[in-house]
């Protein structure tokens, strides 16, 4: 149900709400019951677990367990084990990628995480800049890395060099780059 179709049905409630008995003829209103309307695309984005560029390790895990959760509830199978050997349980189990049961991701959408809005390059104009921002904050802490579109990057060479803390270089480069915070 769209925004302003769902004021109207409010406005009209409040009206019927603040009516007198007069008005109404002595009677009192009653809402008659419906089947739920299914939730709309935009109501379930409202919803979803909102990630922000500072969300930490630990919190976006449980975001992704709880959604990774639903839809195992909901049919999605658990591969037993990724190429590493690891068990199919936590935050980064190995779902099957066929997207069935379709139901299941239905269910579970208003739990899929929504990355922070300042990645989202239909809606931040300055995305492409920032993005190359990013990347050369990358560089500037030993990433060997370069820019392939908007949003991605690949490594220099395959023989290059990886730091141990490379997840915390790149979580301090994008609050750097979309932030506008130096780390």
């Amino acid at each position: 149900m769209s925004k302003l179709r769902i004021a109207g049905v409010a406005a009209v409630l409040a009206l019927t709400a603040c009516s007198s008995p007069a008005e109404t003829g002595g009677q009192v209103a009653t809402l008659a019951s419906t089947a739920p309307a299914k939730a709309s695309p935009a109501a379930s984005t409202a919803a979803r677990p909102q990630l922000r560029l500072d969300t930490s390790e630990e919190e976006a895990n449980r975001f992704w367990t709880a959604y990774e959760d639903c839809l195992v509830g909901h049919g999605v199978k658990v591969n037993p084990t990724d190429q590493a050997g690891a068990a199919g349980d936590g935050p980064g189990r190995r779902l099957d990628q066929s997207g069935e049961p379709k139901s299941a991701y239905i269910a579970c959408a208003g739990k899929l995480p929504q990355q922070p809005p300042e990645l989202d390059e239909d809606t931040n104009p300055n995305y492409a800049q920032q993005w190359n921002d990013n990347v050369k904050c990358l560089r500037a802490h030993g990433l060997m890395v370069h820019v392939t579109n908007p949003g991605e990057w690949t490594y220099d060479s395959a023989d290059g060099q990886i730091p141990d803390n490379q997840s915390e270089i790149e979580s301090a480069c994008l609050l750097e780059a979309f932030g506008g915070k130096a780390k």
